[in-house]
């Protein structure tokens, strides 16, 4: 009797303390918070308008760490499709962090110029319910940015990439796309490196920083194709879809100089050993010549 109390009694604390370690661990918790402080929403809108409505504008704010600031102008979209660049050496890193969303559902909202430099104004994170998935594409990672309703406003997200700067964007979707280098950082040398292919526009912001604009982006897409989009909340690649890679390798502005001043120095060395190896070779000719000579004065 005594051994079957003393059983029931260690099942009753195995159980309790069970319930104690349940309750410790947090579930589903998220400490990140939105910050749209970080971020610049710019209604940069021209040239992008098309039969009253805008394709989706995507800003680039590239950096020299392993991270960009990316910003997107969305109008009637109920997802965003984003083809992360992976770096192998780091599993459990998060690609997407820190995302802002500033606008409204498209049923509550009209599409217009006035609509979106409103929006770009705003300080407050929106109340915009959203789903984060991940799909494996033809070997390619696939992050779905899928919300409840199609939104008009700003998409804002902080990614990870691996190639620092080398950025590569892959565009898929009918859209603007402009990356904006960081202040003192430059593209375009033959030999550094260039943005491919080459941007519609190239200009200068009020910081002094170098903005590449690339126009139709990608391929139009039929009613139908965004319509069957809109239901299945992910991309849909038709035969007639072009699939356009933007690469931008940026640099420091005194790095074509630099390469310069590189380029005389190893020069100069270069000459340098030319000119002693020639010098040494006709002085060990000369003296070849001189023991000829002597061999034959001998004999």
């Amino acid at each position: 009797m005594n051994r079957y109390i003393l059983l029931i009694v260690y099942l009753m604390v195995i159980v309790s303390l069970s319930g104690c370690i349940d309750e410790l661990v947090p579930l589903e918790t998220s400490s990140d918070i939105p910050d749209p402080s970080v971020y610049e929403f710019d209604a940069f809108l021209n040239k992008s308008q098309f039969n009253g409505s805008f394709p989706r504008t995507s800003t680039f704010y590239l950096s020299t760490n392993s991270s960009v600031k990316v910003v997107h102008i969305v109008d009637n979209e109920s997802f965003l499709d984003i083809i992360p660049l992976e770096d192998p050496t780091k599993k459990d890193v998060d690609i997407l962090s820190n995302i802002v969303i500033i606008g409204d559902y498209s049923a509550n909202t009209e599409s217009s110029l006035s609509l979106f430099q409103n929006y770009s104004r705003e300080q407050n994170v929106s109340a915009i319910n959203y789903t984060l998935s991940e799909k494996v594409i033809k070997g390619q990672k696939h992050i779905y940015l899928n919300f409840s309703e199609p939104i008009r406003g700003y998409v804002a997200y902080t990614m990870n990439v691996p190639r620092g700067q080398d950025f590569i964007h892959i565009a898929h979707t009918p859209s603007v796309v402009r990356m904006i280098l960081p202040e003192g950082y430059t593209t375009g040398h033959y030999l550094i490196g260039r943005a491919r292919p080459q941007p519609n526009m190239i200009y200068y912001d009020n910081k002094g920083r170098m903005n590449l604009v690339w126009y139709n982006m990608g391929a139009e897409k039929s009613a139908l194709v965004k319509v069957l989009e809109t239901i299945f909340a992910e991309e849909i690649q038709t035969p007639t879809d072009t699939v356009k890679i933007i690469g931008v390798k940026f640099y420091k502005k005194s790095a074509p100089f630099h390469l310069l001043v590189a380029t005389v120095i190893l020069s100069s060395f270069a000459l340098i050993v030319i000119a002693d190896y020639l010098k040494n070779r006709h002085k060990l000719r000369k003296l070849r010549d001189q023991i000829e000579a002597g061999e034959k004065w001998e004999k």
